[in-house]
């Protein structure tokens, strides 16, 4: 339920009233209010109802906007407009952006359609048609860009509430995923070692009973306990190898320094080199990326223990590169080797595949060996980003030349399309750079304009470019919809500053007037005054960011740092556990694959290695149960 109303609430009205009535008071005293005093009171009644409803508008916004529509609306109808002041317009457009921050588009958007209705008939005699037409579209882009502020703000302020909700929480979510990632390691390692440890452990006791009366036993558990210690082998070191079952929900190289850090704990060196310009990747991409990175440390660790691995993220046009070197062995053999499943690179490979990209792997040119995944950030089946681009590039050239004044020759039309495609050329680009592309389009817009004035193109063409500016609109909406987070004001104001200077030159050339460079100069600083008519489309751009869920630095910050507490307290458990199993249950679970071997390339020893084997097995079960019991009776802080 909405609070009542406060100090903070009645200050704003209490300041329209208090100017209102200075407005008044000084008016009359320097004889410029020439209304009686009846209508002086009757306007100061109606600021006095609308500031008083102002103070209920967040418990009560309909109402309240209603109200002071009302006012004002009563107010122009019965009162000259020497007892008026800006006050009551003001309280509507207040009333509006509170209307907007409390409820939805929906209720808004017809209110800032009843506000611009409301708008009064121009003074004098004659047709007002025109003037009514400009007072009509001002006021309805002024109450539109009240609503998207508004709507702006109640997104802000719903996901800062959401922040701040889970930022009060943190510790309880650290310890949840603390909790629920040991409950997962201590199930996986139950399911995955226990069991076949321990029947490796009592059919090599069995064998072991029976290896004189029936040495066939002894082959078969030999076997028996070499391939199931090796698929023990690769489980455990899917399970905690220094890697999550998912990325979590930060962007690629956000969650593979934690990944590379984690093998650096195990004593391997690793290095990750992002280059490029780091961006969001479709959710598809953005996993496959982190899986050939995590089983190609994985396989590092198996194969080429102690061997110095790079990590290389290459964001490029369309693409992301992912490349995993790791330098040469040193040893003949690493501990791990031939302990895997076979199945690792053809699961990337088909991984890459299923997101429409391409994996290759082999050794490396200084020896080693190097995986690269080459995958595309435009998620497949994506088509109306398309759809729009192309949309926007007829609107940007086949429009504008069918709206020429005159027929253009073949030559003319054909130049004129040219001029016309390089101006939207920066269009597909501007989710990428929109900084980039509004600046390329209004570049070529004053080249279009400076080329008129020198005489190259003709007057004719700069109509064609009027239409055109379309394509400055879908920048600019761009820049507030996919640039930084901050300091993208700049672009409305840019856009209407070039505009006001395009139009300068459109002036000079025209051979109709004789303007100089002078009011080329004057219509570039009035360019400022479109700015507020170009805030709408900035404003919609922000709130196309808002409503994407993309916020603001301090926010990203925020999420940063949690999501950094919370990954610590899942890597903690995930290490400790690690540095438990490679200390006892990965040691022993090798020692016994080695003797099970042993005891396949040499069959007249099979008696001792059936001894070793059981023994290694049933260690490796004592230092799994001591571990299962560890984390059972581990709860955080």
């Amino acid at each position: 339920m909405d609070r009542g109303p406060g100090v903070a609430d009645a200050a704003l009205p209490a300041l329209l009233l208090t100017g209102h009535v200075i407005t008044v008071v000084l008016g009359a005293v320097l004889g410029a209010d020439r209304a009686t005093a009846w209508q002086s009171a009757l306007g100061i009644l109606a600021v006095l109802v609308s500031a008083t409803a102002l103070t209920w508008r967040v418990a009560a916004p309909v109402p309240v906007f209603c109200a002071a529509l009302t006012a004002d609306a009563a107010s122009r109808a019965l009162l000259p407009e020497t007892a008026l002041t800006p006050a009551l317009p003001a309280a509507v457009w207040v009333a509006l952006f509170t209307l907007s921050v409390r409820r939805p588009a929906r209720l808004a958007l017809p209110g800032a359609a009843l506000a611009t209705a409301a708008t009064p008939l121009p003074a004098g005699g004659g047709d007002v048609t025109g003037p009514l037409l400009d007072d009509l579209l001002a006021g309805a882009l002024l109450h539109l860009a009240i609503v998207l502020g508004g709507r702006l703000r109640a997104h802000r302020k719903d996901r800062h509430a959401r922040l701040l909700a889970r930022l009060a929480d943190l510790e309880g979510e650290r310890r949840a995923a603390a909790d629920a990632e040991r409950e997962r390691l201590a199930r996986d390692l139950h399911d995955t070692a226990g069991h076949h440890l321990t029947a490796i452990a009592v059919q090599g006791a069995a064998a072991l009973r029976l290896v004189d009366t029936r040495p066939e036993l002894a082959g078969e558990a030999l076997n028996h306990g070499a391939a199931v210690g090796r698929d023990v082998l690769a489980a455990l070191g899917e399970l905690v190898a220094v890697v999550a079952d998912e990325p979590g929900d930060g962007a690629l190289h956000e969650v593979l320094p934690p990944l590379c850090a984690g093998l650096e704990r195990l004593g391997v060196p690793v290095t990750l080199d992002v280059r490029g310009r780091p961006r969001a990747l479709p959710p598809a991409v953005r996993v496959t990326a982190y899986r050939v990175v995590q089983e190609s440390l994985t396989n590092a660790m198996r194969y080429a223990a102690g061997a110095p691995v790079v990590v290389s993220v290459q964001y490029g046009y369309g693409d992301v590169t992912v490349t995993v070197t790791n330098g040469a062995v040193r040893k003949p053999e690493a501990p791990g080797s031939g302990l895997g499943t076979g199945r690792g690179l053809a699961n990337l490979t088909e991984r890459a595949a299923s997101v429409g990209g391409r994996l290759t792997a082999g050794p490396g040119e200084r020896g080693g060996w190097t995986v690269r995944a080459t995958l595309p950030t435009r998620a497949p089946g994506t088509w109306w980003p398309r759809a729009v681009d192309a949309t926007l590039l007829t609107a940007c050239t086949a429009v504008p030349l069918l709206t020429t004044a005159r027929h253009p020759s073949p030559g003319e039309l054909c130049a004129l399309s040219v001029l016309l495609t390089v101006h939207a050329a920066p269009l597909p680009a501007r989710r990428r750079a929109p900084a980039a592309a509004l600046a390329m389009s209004l570049a070529v817009s004053v080249a279009w304009a400076t080329a008129t004035v020198a005489g190259a193109l003709p007057f004719a063409w700069l109509a064609a470019l009027g239409f055109a500016w379309t394509a400055e609109l879908a920048a600019l909406h761009a820049v507030g919809a996919y640039g930084p987070a901050r300091a993208t004001w700049p672009a409305p104001v840019a856009v209407g500053v070039v505009g006001g200077a395009v139009l300068g030159l459109a002036v000079v050339s025209d051979p109709a007037e004789s303007a100089g460079l002078g009011t080329a100069a004057l219509l570039t600083a009035l360019g400022l005054v479109a700015v507020p008519w170009l805030l709408p489309v900035w404003a919609l751009g922000l709130l196309t960011r808002a409503r994407r869920g993309d916020g603001g630095r301090w926010e990203q910050r925020v999420l940063d740092a949690m999501a950094v507490r919370v990954g610590e307290a899942v890597t903690d458990e995930r290490h400790r556990v690690a540095t438990g199993l490679h200390g006892t249950v990965v040691e022993h679970t090798t020692r016994l694959v080695r003797h099970a071997e042993a005891g396949l390339s040499a069959p007249d020893d099979r008696r001792a290695a059936l001894t070793g084997m059981t023994d290694a097995a049933r260690t490796a079960l004592t230092g799994l149960r001591t571990l299962l019991d560890t984390l059972d009776a581990t709860r955080l802080p």
